[in-house]
């Protein structure tokens, strides 16, 4: 039987595409336990070694700050959202999906100089 390898960039990608599904489906649905399980599919990469934190680039290094730190905002904003939906006219479940979007941008730009570098 032929072994088949995955490289750990494919494997985050699959594990923040499910992520995204999971996530845009809790917000627009309002099923709020879909969150969790898109939250641990988009943490899966760290744990398991598949996204490397850090670099000796300025540029990936700053980039990567950007990335954790739009992330964690939106993380918090997701966690208010499932407690309270909305503050006002604001229903913060689409404004986690924005601030997600925005960090998994981010992260794809973190990755893209990674991968210049490597070349």
């Amino acid at each position: 039987m032929k072994k088949i390898l995955i490289s750990n960039m494919s494997k985050t990608l699959l594990c923040v595409a499910i992520a995204g599904v999971f996530f845009i489906t809790a917000v627009i649905y309002n099923i709020k336990f879909l969150f969790l399980i898109a939250a641990f599919f988009d943490w899966l990469p760290l744990p398991t070694g598949w996204m490397k934190i850090g670099g000796n680039d300025q540029r990936i290094r700053r980039a990567g700050i950007f990335h954790g730190v739009v992330t964690l905002i939106a993380y918090f904003i997701g966690v208010l959202w499932l407690i309270l939906t909305s503050i006002g006219p604001l229903y913060l479940g689409y404004l986690f999906l924005e601030l997600w979007f925005i960090a998994v941008i981010a992260g794809a730009y973190v990755t893209g100089l990674k991968a210049e570098q490597c070349i």
